[in-house]
């Protein structure tokens, strides 16, 4: 299954895409724990910093630095039980999920990931263990995506039959930022005003890209951010037209050239 990077999704919203003629997520069950599987595919639903809903507190961790992920398994899971032995092997494919407020209903996907090691038997709560995995995130971009990321990974693309390799510099987004950017304005583009539920009905809820007003290309790299005030929600259109211009325009003054153009 296709998930967009750095896009919100709900439990819901995962359900609907492998169950589309089902109606609602049934209450209870696998879909409503950590992680759930669906055919060759697991589901990992991860809360960070945070206790879940059922109240369990697992030391999970994201490093949007490296895109590595430690992740803990159900109390007393191990790498014997089917699920595990799948998922290492490499015959389950892992999409992770992760969000810092378990009151919060959306996730934010983080990609497909690689087991890179895992360990037993490691302690959690309550004199319980469970297994630990430390795993890569392995799905990439080469293009401007909802979270507004560049990866520097070669991108191959055939023109008129040939073979032409393009490298590009790898900025990247800590989705966290990113989440409480899109909490605090939004998802309605500061720019223009387009909503994408107006415009698109159910299909562009919580769908917008995240702009940084000062792009990180052009400052050296990642600096401490401000969600609320280096980050603006913005539609891709005006997104684009920002950096149609080296250094790229700033949103205030997008927004004069649409003011004077209506």
């Amino acid at each position: 299954m296709e998930f967009n990077k750095g896009d919100l999704y709900s439990r819901n919203d995962v359900w609907k895409k492998y169950h589309p003629n089902k109606g609602d997520k049934p209450k209870g069950g696998n879909w409503d724990t950590g992680y759930t599987t669906e055919g060759e595919e697991l589901l990992a639903f991860l809360n960070i910093g945070s206790p879940g809903r059922t109240g369990h507190d697992f030391a999970n961790q994201y490093d949007p630095n490296t895109e590595t992920i430690t992740w803990f398994g159900k109390t007393d899971s191990h790498s014997e039980q089917p699920i595990f032995k799948k998922l290492i092997s490499g015959d389950l494919i892992p999409h992770f999920f992760a969000r810092w407020d378990s009151s919060n209903t959306k996730f934010i996907y983080l990609g497909t990931g690689q087991i890179l090691s895992f360990a037993d038997d490691h302690p959690i709560e309550n004199n319980k263990k469970a297994i630990k995995l430390n795993i890569q995130i392995t799905e990439n971009s080469s293009t401007i995506g909802p979270n507004g990321i560049t990866n520097n990974s070669s991108l191959v693309t055939p023109k008129f039959g040939k073979k032409v390799t393009v490298l590009v510099n790898k900025y990247e987004r800590d989705p966290l930022k990113r989440l409480q950017c899109i909490e605090f304005y939004g998802c309605n583009c500061q720019i223009c005003g387009f909503n994408f539920v107006e415009k698109y009905g159910e299909i562009g809820e919580n769908f917008c890209h995240v702009h940084h007003i000062e792009p990180l290309g052009e400052v050296g790299g990642e600096h401490d951010i401000d969600p609320t005030k280096d980050l603006i929600p913005i539609c891709p259109n005006c997104h684009a037209m920002l950096h149609r211009t080296k250094p790229s325009m700033k949103p205030e003054d997008l927004k004069k050239i649409i003011i004077l153009q209506n």
